[in-house]
């Protein structure tokens, strides 16, 4: 009993004495070694179009040294320059002893870092070599030199690691929730620096926390729920606002400094396949069960974006400050994400404060919110992806007679955002035909509409419209929903529009001419898809907008979400003509350049109209959807029905809307 007594108190010792069960995380931070090079250039060479002096002594004592370099070679870093020396003496007022040597300097190197968190150099080995790269003859006095006056003036050097420490830890704290903020701080207590290496982008710096086992376990799912109803969407959206707000103040402080068409390419891709995967989300394509949906479009996200920055960085000319803040802002977001994955119980989410700090490392003086989130045309978004600027809306002129004097006010339009019916997710195909009867106020003139119509041919064929056919036209659409006699004289005025605009934006863009009959078919068997050609309907004996349940507006189904920024909301409810344009723009867009590529890859230009019309559909990771096996069912029927719609129309078909399709 004894025995047992002592074994239960030596075991109760060591529970209350021994440390409890930790784990280490790492965050790692990159340096890359283009940063580097920029600071020790600007240490050793402030002038770089001429050499440095480190010693001089008369004519002929001297050490220079120009082209500091710094390189890593199987994941050792080396420094070299070159240098020229020499040392020598009067000889009693007559000829100079002198010798002189030209070559260059290797040195082996090992990085630490100090106490106060600066990053240093130690030289390992140091050799010299002429100019052939060969061992030179006279080494001594260039070799005493350099140790002299190099050696010191590299080991001398540091390079400042507080700052991106400081902004890691900062961002780590505004991402923290109340109730785990002393176990974050508990955890940032234990931050030390652990062994350095490199690789061939750059160096990499371990920053090390220790964090309970408890707080490293993965946390349980958020419990199932039934589909969202609409205030539940509404507020869903909302939470996605500051995120949508975050890509377009970065993609917008980058833009400055990656010219180049294939990184505005990239990030135009970021912004809207992001947008686009909101809308899986808000209709209920994406399952958002089990996980934070926040969390998972920031990974997403931050995925795309952390190349695109890497790719850019040490070309167009970008500036060492640039460089260092896209480093911070680099590291700081890959922390957040290490942090959230490896120690989920420290609490760790992607929060406004955590966003709005991250942002700021890229323009840390910028006044503007980077979070502010509003729905008007931003001009810098669109001249930054080539956007013409928005032409101003004529004014309306005076009614053409036979026609409502004045479109229904706006207060009959719903409200933005719209109150969307609690559906969870796009309707498949175009809605059933609206009823076919309309009051007698808003029934149209039968001699008017044909006056109309042949002005519009005659719009079609001339060169240039005259200043008031859109105006006339919008007049003439304005909250029109045809009854069963006016939807014949409605299919050939919209089948006509279409077709015009179609054929402007061909001659816009100068589409190659195997593309461009592909284009026209395409935009008709589009709008028919989306909204039957229609660009109102009626809702409790009122004529509203069109609208989807994910956002949808008009005839073209522009899409508030993605296209936010870009196109005038209240002006895609009201104006047909700017619907359509804004449809044709982004189809364009869409199809050069995504669909154009995926039919070539398969040698069928008409592959094209499909590819087109599935990332206008879903996206640009879209774009190959209806060439994949794994593809929804939805998806199939979606595609198929406009693969059916584009063919009907390349035939020759008209549409018809009593049954929503294309004869």
């Amino acid at each position: 009993m004894r025995r047992l007594i002592q074994s239960l108190l030596l075991l109760c010792l060591l529970l209350t004495t021994a440390p409890l069960s930790a784990k280490t995380v790492e965050l790692p931070l990159v340096l890359r070694t283009q940063i580097l090079q920029n600071a020790l250039v600007e240490s050793l060479t402030p002038q770089p179009d001429r050499p440095t002096v480190l010693f001089q002594q008369g004519a002929y004592n001297y050490l220079h040294i120009s082209e500091p370099r710094l390189s890593i070679r199987n994941g050792q870093p080396y420094f070299s320059c070159n240098a020229a020396a020499g040392m020598g003496f009067d000889s009693l007022g007559l000829l100079p002893s002198m010798v002189k040597w030209n070559g260059s300097v290797l040195m082996k190197l090992n990085f630490f870092v100090d106490p106060q968190w600066q990053l240093r150099y130690r030289i390992l080995e140091s050799s010299i070599y002429n100019e052939k790269g060969g061992r030179p003859v006279v080494t001594g006095f260039a070799w005493e030199l350099s140790k002299r006056f190099l050696h010191p003036r590299l080991e001398q050097y540091a390079f400042d690691l507080a700052m991106p420490q400081k902004e890691i830890t900062l961002l780590l704290r505004a991402c923290a929730s109340p109730a785990d903020t002393a176990a974050l701080e508990a955890a940032l207590k234990t931050l030390t620096v652990g062994t350095l290496r490199s690789n061939d982008d750059g160096l990499i710096v371990p920053l090390l926390l220790t964090v309970p086992d408890a707080q490293t376990q993965a946390v349980l799912p958020l419990p199932a729920q039934g589909p969202l109803g609409f205030e539940e969407l509404e507020q869903l959206q909302h939470v996605f606002e500051p995120l949508d707000a975050f890509l377009v103040f970065v993609i917008k402080s980058l833009s400055g400094t990656m010219g180049d068409s294939l990184h505005q390419e990239q990030l135009f891709d970021l912004l809207i396949t992001s947008r686009y995967q909101l809308l899986m989300i808000l209709t209920g394509q994406t399952p958002i069960e089990d996980e934070d949906p926040l969390r998972l479009l920031f990974i997403d996200a931050w995925q795309q974006l952390r190349p695109i920055i890497e790719g850019s960085s040490g070309k167009n000319g970008l500036m060492q400050k640039q460089l260092l803040r896209y480093m911070t802002f680099l590291n700081a977001g890959d922390a957040l994400l290490v942090l959230d994955t490896a120690a989920p119980g420290l609490g760790i989410h992607i929060t406004s404060d955590g966003l709005r700090r991250l942002a700021r490392m890229l323009q840390p003086g910028s006044e503007t919110d980077p979070l502010r989130f509003d729905w008007q045309i931003d001009p810098a978004l669109r001249e930054l992806f080539h956007f013409q600027p928005e032409e101003p809306e004529q004014k309306i002129q005076e009614a053409v007679p036979g026609l409502p004097p004045e479109p229904l006010p706006h207060d009959s339009l719903p409200e933005f955002p719209p109150e969307l019916p609690p559906q969870d997710s796009l309707p498949e195909f175009p809605p059933e035909p609206l009823p076919q009867e309309s009051p007698p106020e808003f029934r149209q003139s039968s001699t008017t509409g044909r006056r109309l119509l042949d002005f519009l041919v005659g719009v079609a064929t001339a060169a240039e419209a005259p200043a008031p056919a859109s105006t006339d036209l919008n007049k003439r659409l304005a909250n029109w929903v045809p009854n069963s006699a006016e939807l014949g004289e409605y299919e050939q005025i919209i089948g006509k529009l279409l077709a015009t605009s179609a054929s402007e934006k061909v001659k816009k863009t100068g589409l190659d001419q195997r593309y461009a009959p592909i284009y026209r078919h395409l935009i008709p068997a589009t709008a028919m898809i989306e909204s039957c050609w229609k660009q109102y309907t009626r809702k409790d004996n009122t004529i509203v907008t069109l609208r989807s349940p994910a956002g949808g507006i008009g005839i073209m189904q522009i899409n508030q979400h993605v296209w936010r920024g870009f196109y005038d909301i209240e002006r895609l409810q009201r104006d047909v003509i700017y619907n359509i344009e804004a449809g044709n723009q982004i189809m364009m867009r869409y199809f050069q350049q995504y669909a154009i590529k995926v039919a070539e890859e398969n040698n069928n230009s008409e592959l094209a109209a499909r590819a087109a019309y599935a990332t206008y559909n879903g996206g640009p990771r879209a774009s190959r959807r209806f060439l994949k096996e794994d593809a929804s069912a939805r998806q199939k029927r979606v595609d198929d029905h406009l693969w059916r719609l584009y063919r009907k129309a390349a035939a020759g078909g008209r549409g018809d809307l009593a049954t929503c399709t294309i004869l």
